[in-house]
């Protein structure tokens, strides 16, 4: 995921979440057109196998039905309407497969595939195996970070798929942030905003580590974060982060204003 020059890449949580609804074609889209490097998204796995991109383990909140995702095959959820938690989207929209989503975007962008967690092994394993074959397919190789807060499923991953990036995600400072990731063998730190200080980021450091920073959707939280040298920072806003980070580069970069040149006998 390449830096946009003097702030860190700005990541669309769920593509765009604040600006449409999360996790659906069209929130991907608002992000590639507000000019995000990367996007963040959540991986899961159908009735029959797909991976789909969606949040939660049920999907009461975002649709109109109620149940697990794990009982829906991927037609039916992808014929389920989406925009439930976006009140006043114009269109329904369904809950897409992952490879929907990496086929709509251009062909340099980053992600962040989430996948989340659970106490079935077995499905888990499946899901990695799954995901690796798509990370082959599309050649993400060099454009994708799997993260996920499950170390076992990282563990999984890293046995599966070795050359493919990991990210751990985390939200307790009690869980030791950047040792475990360098435990972990991954190369980025999914960190919440509020454990970023300047002495973890020394140590994210020290240990190698990329760190990319979840959910800001404060412009002066950013400037902090900006100030500490993140290298990406995830929003629900990339539209007006994007905007506020390109004004900030032009105004810097623009010469200043001539003197007025002197008017001899004043």
């Amino acid at each position: 995921m390449s830096d946009i020059p003097y702030f860190p890449a700005i990541v669309g949580h769920r593509g765009a979440r604040g600006e449409a609804p999360e996790n659906t074609l069209v929130s991907f889209q608002v992000a590639v057109e507000a000019g995000v490097k990367a996007i963040e998204l959540d991986v899961r796995m159908s009735a029959d196998g797909q991976l789909i991109v969606v949040h939660d383990p049920k999907v009461d909140r975002t649709t109109w039905h109620t149940g697990p995702v794990r009982q829906f095959t991927q037609a039916e959820l992808g014929l389920l309407d989406a925009r439930r938690n976006t009140p006043g989207w114009h269109s329904p929209v369904g809950i897409p497969t992952l490879a929907e989503v990496v086929d709509m975007c251009p062909p340099e962008m980053g992600f962040q595939f989430e996948v989340k967690g659970g106490d079935d092994r077995a499905y888990l394993s499946r899901l990695a195996h799954n995901l690796r074959l798509l990370i082959v397919d599309k050649r993400l190789h060099n454009r994708v970070v799997v993260t996920s807060s499950h170390t076992g499923f990282l563990r999984m991953m890293a046995v599966q798929a070795p050359n493919v990036m990991r990210g751990y995600v985390c939200e307790y400072r009690y869980l030791q942030p950047t040792r475990r990731t360098a435990a972990l063998g991954c190369r980025w730190l999914i960190a919440h905003y509020s454990l970023v200080t300047p002495r973890m980021m020394q140590r994210a450091r020290k240990r190698g580590l990329r760190v990319s920073v979840w959910t800001v959707n404060d412009l002066r939280e950013a400037e902090r974060l900006v100030a500490l040298g993140v290298d990406s920072i995830i929003t629900d806003y990339p539209t007006s982060f994007i905007t506020h980070f390109t004004q900030q580069e032009q105004r810097r970069k623009k010469p200043p204003l001539p003197s007025p040149p002197l008017i001899e006998g004043l």
